[in-house]
């Protein structure tokens, strides 16, 4: 039977409709032998056009500014939207993380350069924000055509903005609503829910817990959260830093092993700036939303999602090996 389902968080309603799909292994998609030949016109592999731009690198990985940014760090020309449409300059940073190996998805690579690769999101985002014109940083991943990424090269993007993105925002009001009312942090409260009813689990480990999130707006949607209260992602040290590369290591691993690796995307959801507080209510988290379904008429007019696989199955299906094929 259909259930409405509330994001605690946003206060978003999504529909789990279950009977609306078949069962959790029909979304497993067909398996591609991947390619183990270079390319040779990839613009990201080393030495090409876009190595020669770079920023910053490490052994594995080299940042370079995106050759089309949403947001741009100098004033430019504006049109304006007149006295009825609000308009700004788009100013801020958009960068691209590459993983210097062409035949490497995330999925591929050892702990060591997962940790390499948060780390570099760390000192970006930390680079990002000494600019009094930026108000947030966030870290994007699109892993395969059905995530919107363009080209096959693997890597990530990073958009430094002017603004508070307006997802980020609610999640903000939302956490800091419910501390007004519980007096104690949602996701902490989420952390705690989540392991005591052990029906959403996929990983675990001393310091960070994935879960299929309660209201996912995906089928298969999984949450990685810190077990203890932390606010700032681009903070965190060295040994929660390899505990977070550990989980997302596997979780990307099993994604690849159980559904054939999917397109996907995921985001990072760090504290807004101290300025906005936040300090005992907002607790940075990462959501990995696999893109095993497309919106219908109904999901773009109302804004209401309707998710055709249940977290709890979801969750089911990630911890069983019946039904692998």
């Amino acid at each position: 039977m259909p259930n409405l389902r509330q994001n605690i968080i946003t206060g978003e309603w999504v529909v789990i409709a279950p009977e609306r799909a078949k069962r959790p292994e029909d979304f497993v998609i067909e398996k591609k032998e991947k390619t183990k030949e270079m390319p040779k016109d990839c613009p990201f592999c080393v030495p090409g056009p876009a190595y020669q731009t770079k920023i910053i690198e490490t052994p594995n990985i080299y940042v370079i500014p995106n050759k089309f940014p949403s947001f741009i760090p100098e004033d430019a020309i504006l049109e304006q939207g007149g006295d009825l449409y609000p308009s700004y300059k788009a100013l801020g940073y958009h960068e691209v993380v590459i993983l210097k190996n062409h035949l490497v998805d995330l999925q591929d690579i050892s702990v060591a350069v997962m940790d390499e690769l948060f780390y570099l999101y760390q000192e970006r985002i930390k680079k990002h924000l000494q600019d009094a014109a930026v108000e947030y940083s966030m870290v994007i991943q699109n892993h395969g055509e059905d995530s919107g990424a363009s080209i096959g090269h693997p890597h990530s993007q990073i958009f430094a903005s002017s603004i508070l993105p307006t997802y980020i925002s609610r999640e903000f009001k939302g956490a800091k609503k419910y501390f007004r009312e519980h007096k104690n942090c949602v996701f902490c409260d989420l952390v705690k829910f989540e392991k005591e009813k052990a029906a959403r689990i996929v990983l675990e480990n001393n310091t960070y817990i994935a879960f299929c999130f309660f209201a996912a707006r995906f089928p298969f949607e999984i949450w990685i959260l810190p077990k203890n209260h932390q606010n700032y992602f681009e903070q965190i040290g060295k040994s929660l830093r390899i505990g977070l590369a550990q989980i997302m290591s596997s979780i990307l691993k099993l994604l690849d092993r159980k559904l054939h690796d999917p397109a996907y995307n995921f985001f990072i959801h760090t504290s807004p700036p101290e300025e906005y507080g936040g300090k005992e209510f907002y607790h940075w988290h990462i959501e990995i939303t696999p893109r095993l379904s497309k919106y219908g008429g109904y999901e773009l007019g109302s804004g209401t999602i309707i998710d055709i696989v249940s977290p709890e199955k979801a969750a089911w299906f990630f911890n069983n090996d019946q039904m692998e094929s």
